[in-house]
């Protein structure tokens, strides 16, 4: 499971997109910081304090961590189905390890990414929340699980991208829209997006860590379905 696990980390790690997403994450996260850095004194006012200096990133991750996560890991699983590299896999170790092993590299890339961007708004900030840092990863490992299942039950890399495309634009529509709507339909979908949880008026809300029961569901319905599908 490790060794499945660090394969899927350093890929990512050496793919030229993510160091693509890695330069523009830091960029904005930086950029912002010293945007913010102007306003500080109306935002103190405001009751924000230090904790605007984490606004950038989080409403970066808001917008695109659906489409980053997906861009980098839409064929997670189905391109070893695809290369048939699956097989020699599952020679060496279970279903299962496979794919938790692609879960954590995911997570641990994701993970690493976000605490280097807080570290790099120390120099504003003047500290590091580990709150904020553990609210950012749970957020994004909504989204790993998502891709994880997704292209666990979508057989073809080219239709799990397709796909993850537009779920990654109509989740952030659909979960902010439902969070000023009086449409049941919309309210019930936004319940199911990590958006609902996370944009509440309480400034030291926990609703957000209910979102880590959902990459759990995703992780046991891909394992679930891994375990029935032919390789």
């Amino acid at each position: 499971m490790f060794t499945v696990a660090f394969r899927e980390f350093k890929s990512l790690f050496t793919s030229i997109r993510s160091g693509l997403i890695i330069a523009v994450l830091f960029g904005v996260t930086v950029g912002a910081a010293r945007l913010v850095r102007q306003f500080e004194a109306p935002l103190q006012d405001l009751g924000l304090g230090q904790d605007a200096y984490v606004m950038g990133l989080m409403l970066l991750l808001i917008l695109a961590a659906p489409l980053f996560v997906t861009s980098l890991s839409h064929n997670i699983v189905n391109k070893e189905m695809d290369t048939r590299t699956i097989r020699f896999l599952a020679t060496k170790t279970s279903r299962n390890h496979i794919i938790l092993g692609k879960f954590i590299g995911s997570f641990l890339f994701w993970a690493v990414c976000l605490t280097v961007a807080l570290l790099l708004i120390i120099p504003f900030s003047k500290s590091f929340s580990i709150l904020n840092l553990i609210q950012a990863i749970i957020f994004v490992s909504y989204f790993i699980g998502l891709t994880l299942f997704l292209s666990t039950v979508i057989p073809k890399p080219s239709l799990s991208m397709f796909l993850g495309i537009i779920i990654s634009v109509a989740l952030p529509v659909l979960g902010l829209w439902s969070t000023g709507t009086d449409n049941l339909f919309v309210k019930a979908i936004g319940y199911i997006t990590p958006y609902f949880y996370y944009i509440q008026e309480e400034t030291h809300s926990y609703y957000a860590y209910f979102v880590v029961l959902f990459p759990v569901l995703f992780i046991v319905l891909s394992l679930f379905i891994f375990r029935k599908r032919d390789l």
